[in-house]
C-alpha cells in the first residue's frame, strides 16, 4: 500500500528526531536510549488520527532507511523506539477506549464509537507492521 507523505508528516518526524536529540545521547548504544526515545515519539503520535499516524510512520520509515546508510545505531534506535511507542499506544487506546452514549439511540452510538476505535487501532497496527518489516541490518 502506497502512502503519500505530506510535508506536515515530515515536519512531525523532524520535530520528534530533534526532541530525541535533546533528551538522549544517541551516540551510546541504542539499547541505552530507545525507551526514552519511545516516550518522545509517543508525545508526537498520540494526538494523530489514523491516516496521519500511518503517514507519519511512513515518514519515520523513510528516515530510518536513509539514516541506516550513515548511522546504523541511530536508525535501529529510532526503529526500536517507534515500535515500542506504537505497541504502547495501541495498548493504551485499547485499554482506554471510551464509548459515548446518546440516550435516544444508545446502541447505535456505542457501535459507532467502537468502530471508530477499531479503525484507529487497525491503522496503528498497519503502521506497526510496516515498521517491523524494515530490515536495516
Amino acid at each position: 500500500m502506497y502512502i503519500e507523505i505530506t510535508s506536515r508528516a515530515y515536519e512531525i518526524v523532524e520535530e520528534a528526531i530533534e526532541d530525541i536529540g535533546y533528551c538522549c545521547d544517541t551516540e551510546e548504544d541504542y539499547f541505552e536510549w530507545e525507551d526514552i526515545a519511545a516516550s518522545s515519539i509517543t508525545a508526537f503520535i498520540e494526538e494523530l488520527d489514523g491516516d496521519m499516524l500511518e503517514e507519519v510512520c511512513a515518514a519515520f520509515r523513510e528516515y530510518i532507511v536513509d539514516k541506516s546508510e550513515e548511522d546504523l545505531n541511530m536508525a535501529k534506535g529510532i526503529q526500536t523506539a517507534l515500535v515500542r511507542a506504537l505497541d504502547e499506544h495501541i495498548e493504551y487506546i485499547r485499554d482506554n477506549a471510551v464509548s459515548y452514549y446518546d440516550e435516544d439511540d444508545e446502541e447505535n452510538e456505542e457501535q459507532e464509537a467502537d468502530t471508530e476505535t477499531e479503525e484507529y487501532i487497525a491503522s496503528a497496527k498497519r503502521a506497526l507492521s510496516a515498521v517491523n518489516k524494515l530490515n536495516i541490518d
